[in-house]
């Protein structure tokens, strides 16, 4: 009976260490240093980030390493990298450049991938614009006008570059446009697009890739006017801080004509101190499924060979190796 019971507990025993047992033999040994599981930060609720950070998460789990999304925003993202909260998040290009700053506080964030251009979309309903007569953003501006606007939250890349554009490009603030009786609101993009259908919101800016399905579904409920952005204040702000200008193309969004607006890229950012071979690997995966990818917010933009990466900013040797091999195969 001992030797009964003895075997039944060696056999027991046996069963529930095979799991790991299993586990310690699927983990190659050039993949020891890989952490276990790969964290991205995303971006605003109901936001395109979101549903990217999303698709590439799920791409990853099934091809490469065990990854989650959270939401998060374009700047703070940086700061939790930082504080490796983190491993991999969304951000813009146009933040990069503090990165190479002597006293940088960021000495362990880097650029994963350059993704595809952000532009910043700033809107009106047509009522309004043609109700004040307003030409352009510099017109809005300088009028003294009593406007229900909105954008996102602070620490978002939407907030951050329209704040920006206000700064540096005419000399306001937030704080400014509310003495001149503004009424700003900071939300997310359901809340702001909702808002904006019911006629709630006279205005809003926020950004997002080349083609926003929002938008379009914006025009089923109200008329929205584009407002372009004078040429000056965008070359002005090209000086500074290396951002674009965008050409949102006529019939697009129910623009009468070309309008033009800043725009700077989405991007990647990753720890420095995550292995090379495997910020390598998802350079490779994101790379090869880049079209699936893009299509879950109808960007057929999402990922371009040529500008992968971005000169002058600190870029993780993964990627470095990744993208010099790409374009030696081109």
């Amino acid at each position: 009976m001992k030797k009964i019971n003895l075997l039944l507990a060696a056999t027991i025993t046996g069963i529930l260490l095979l799991p790991s047992l299993l586990c310690s033999q699927v983990i190659p040994a050039d993949r020891q240093s890989w952490p276990s599981h790969l964290r991205i930060l995303s971006g605003a609720t109901g936001g395109q980030w979101e549903i990217l950070g999303n698709a590439i998460s799920d791409t990853l789990n099934n091809k490469l390493i065990p990854s989650s999304c959270k939401l998060g925003r374009g700047m703070d993202n940086m700061d939790k990298i930082e504080q490796n909260l983190g491993d991999l998040a969304f951000s813009m290009s146009c933040f990069l450049p503090s990165l190479n700053q002597k006293d940088s506080l960021r000495n362990n964030t880097v650029l994963l991938v350059n993704l595809y251009p952000q532009v910043l979309y700033i809107l009106l309903r047509k009522k309004f614009v043609e109700q004040h007569n307003i030409k352009d953003l510099d017109s809005l501006l300088r009028g003294n006008i009593p406007v229900h606007f909105a954008t996102l939250k602070k620490g978002t890349g939407s907030y951050f570059l329209f704040e920006m554009l206000l700064q540096h490009g005419f000399n306001s603030s937030f704080e400014q446009l509310q003495e001149k009786g503004w009424q700003i609101d900071f939300n997310n993009y359901s809340e702001i697009v909702d808002k904006f259908a019911d006629e709630e919101l006279d205005g809003f800016a926020y950004t997002g890739g080349r083609e926003m399905p929002t938008l379009l579904n914006v025009e089923q409920y109200v008329e929205p006017v584009i407002l372009p952005v004078p040429q000056k204040i965008l070359q002005s702000l090209h000086k500074k801080f290396h951002t674009s200008t965008y050409t949102i193309q006529a019939g697009t969004y129910n623009a009468a004509r070309p309008t033009e607006t800043l725009s700077t890229y989405t991007c990647l950012v990753v720890r420095r101190d995550l292995p090379a071979d495997l910020v390598y690997s998802i350079n490779k995966i994101i790379w090869e499924e880049h079209k699936n990818i893009g299509e879950r917010v109808k960007n057929s933009n999402f990922l371009l060979r040529k500008t992968a990466l971005l000169e002058g900013v600190k870029t993780h040797p993964g990627s470095l190796k990744f993208w010099d091999e790409i374009q030696i195969k081109q």
